[in-house]
């Protein structure tokens, strides 16, 4: 069987893309064309040109392979359906962007051929490709086209040579899966996005209208800000960043005073919920479904995550801000349900299970409230069990506090900031995590030894998963004294992993604590994806997921069954950890509220 690799080169501008219009919104452009196909067999075979002129038939029955198999296989399925070219029925379709990031490198082509052979790819043939249409191209670019086409096809065959063994066959299904959730679509409430839209822009033009430099410079011009705020006898902060403390507490200082401050600030974040309901807009089809990116091995650990842009599924605001609620967009046409379930408190139960604390596990076991368990194991709670959550949910607010908080070695003025606790109370916390789970606390303690004896040893630190799926972190370096761009106290004497991240290997601080998160993200990510191929394999449609979260969409008439099945087979572990206690609950929707 002749494996191919496969890569469509398709007209781009700045307003005709699928950054901007997602997938089926680029393709349905006026602007589009796809005006080029380049195919490489491993045996020899090599074609590349117009894809109306490729013998579609010659992949029948084969394994075809992409750099980005999201676009590549859409687009091919996209102009059967438009009638462009014929349709054949391959054995399977690999994504080698996806075997790149399970394989460690990083996911874009040029990047990880240079890591895998060490070849510079020269990308600027495709930036010169923007906004040209191959009529209007002169016959000496479109050769350079050609030419860079078809090395694109073969460096992607020849990635697949040297790292497909090293992609289990479980992983090129949970690819595979993932894919066709994407391709399937959400549904999309679009009268609601619509006046979500028109109420987030009245919400913008408010806020333009206290910004005193509104008719002088771009409102988002740092600039005009700093000027402004010495017109008014201000210092500026060093930083405007939501995520800053610092500048959160400049701007909650001042803005009382100066009014215009406020209005900048909910500019920034009015215009930031307008460009994520423009993003669904784009790419919400006539079909009211909207077609949108989520990533297979998104992170380090191996979950899933957002494929970028203006919008992340992963992470859509729970609230509603500034007249909008992106999760509410998410609805089914009427007749329709949406079930969403995930798994209860999945972390803190690979890290139990991980750790060996089979009396804490028993005890999970043995209760519908896991807070409750710990709030008896931590002497804090001694009255009958069921009612924790009903009697004293202060109390159990503190012990999920604890239990979250402790459970990956965090440190006192860390605990304090994200719990609200004062350093007193997070001191006391802390100490009482400890002392009773010594279980977890030793498992750091293993851990800080693995990554000791890798350092010594001058080998990979490597953890085999309970999946048999490998968690590797390369040779770990050693790094005395002070290090720019660590957010924490400086450390001497540090354990430093190389780690992929946006394309590259960022230098992280590796100790037991941080281990013991990313072995419990790992093995919890495991589990999901073994979950949603067995919900796939019992004919529940996924049409996305976030985290430990499956969003199923179901005729109404049929939901109340198809719930009990997904949380039959969510609560039961995968063959290969049958002892860890599993939990799944729900709710049966008309528009996504979790």
């Amino acid at each position: 069987m002749v494996t191919y690799a496969l890569d469509f080169e398709t007209y781009y501008d700045k307003e005709c893309s699928i950054k901007t219009l997602g997938p089926l919104g680029y393709f349905s452009h006026p602007n589009f064309d796809a005006y080029m196909v380049s195919v490489v067999g491993d045996d020899g075979y090599k074609f590349v040109g117009n894809p109306k002129d490729f013998d579609w038939s010659l992949i029948k029955d084969s394994i075809v392979l992409s750099h980005n198999a999201s676009f590549d296989e859409t687009l091919y399925l996209f102009g059967v359906d438009r009638g462009w070219w014929d349709y054949s029925e391959v054995k399977a379709w690999y994504c080698t962007a996806d075997m790149a990031a399970f394989c460690r490198l990083p996911r874009s082509l040029k990047n990880a051929t240079a890591e895998a052979f060490g070849l510079t790819v020269d990308k600027s043939t495709r930036d010169n490709m923007s906004g040209k249409k191959w009529n209007n191209m002169t016959d000496e670019f479109k050769e350079e086209v050609s030419e860079y086409a078809l090395k694109d096809s073969e460096l992607c065959l020849d990635l697949w040579k040297k790292y497909s063994d090293q992609w289990p066959d479980s992983e090129k299904e949970i690819s595979n899966l993932n894919r066709k959730i994407v391709q399937g679509g959400i549904p999309i409430d679009q009268s609601l996005l619509k006046d979500q839209l028109e109420k987030v822009k009245v919400r913008l033009f408010e806020a333009e209208q206290n910004i005193p430099w509104i008719e002088e410079s771009p409102l988002l011009s740092r600039a005009a800000f700093d000027n402004q705020c010495r017109l008014v006898g201000l210092e500026p902060p060093a930083s405007l960043a939501a995520t800053d403390e610092k500048a959160q507490e400049w701007i909650d200082h001042h803005s009382e005073k100066h009014k215009w401050i406020t209005s900048v600030r909910d500019w920034r974040r009015i215009n930031a919920i307008k460009k994520k309901l423009e993003s669904f807009d784009y790419a919400t089809m006539p079909d009211s479904r909207f077609y949108g990116g989520i990533m297979y091995f998104g992170a380090h650990t191996g979950r899933f995550s957002g494929s970028g842009g203006n919008l992340n599924l992963q992470n859509l605001p729970r609230e509603e801000m500034f007249g909008a609620n992106l999760r509410h967009l998410i609805a089914p046409k009427e007749g329709r349900k949406l079930i969403v379930v995930d798994l209860s408190q999945i972390e803190v139960r690979t890290l139990c299970w991980l750790a060996e604390d089979k009396n804490m596990l028993a005890e999970i076991a043995d209760t519908d409230d896991i807070y409750e368990a710990f709030a008896i194991r931590f002497k804090m709670w001694g009255r009958e069990k069921g009612l924790l959550k009903k009697e004293d949910p202060k109390l159990r607010h503190i012990v999920k506090a604890l239990v979250l908080g402790c459970g990956y070695g965090v440190g006192v003025d860390r605990f304090a900031s994200m719990t609200g606790f004062s350093v007193d109370q997070a001191r006391e916390g802390i100490a009482r995590y400890r002392y009773f789970m010594p279980k977890i606390k030793g498992y750091w303690s293993i851990l800080n030894n693995k990554i000791k004896k890798a350092h010594a040893a001058k080998v990979d630190l490597v953890h085999v998963l309970p999946s048999k799926r490998e968690l590797n972190y390369g040779k770990i370096k050693r790094v005395s004294g002070d290090r720019k761009g660590f957010t924490r106290r400086n450390f001497f004497n540090d354990y430093i992993a190389a780690i992929p991240k946006n394309g590259k290997k960022l230098p992280v601080r590796l100790w037991g604590g941080l281990l013991a998160e990313n072995l419990s993200q790992a093995l919890a990510r495991d589990i999901f994806s073994d979950m949603m191929m067995r919900l796939d394999k019992a004919g529940h449609k996924i049409i996305f997921h976030v985290h430990d979260e499956v969003i199923i969409e179901e005729d109404a008439d049929k939901a109340e069954e198809a719930y009990k099945d997904i949380v039959s087979i969510m609560s039961n572990p995968p063959k290969w950890i049958p002892d860890i206690p599993l939990q799944a609950e729900g709710e049966i929707l008309t528009k996504y509220e979790k």
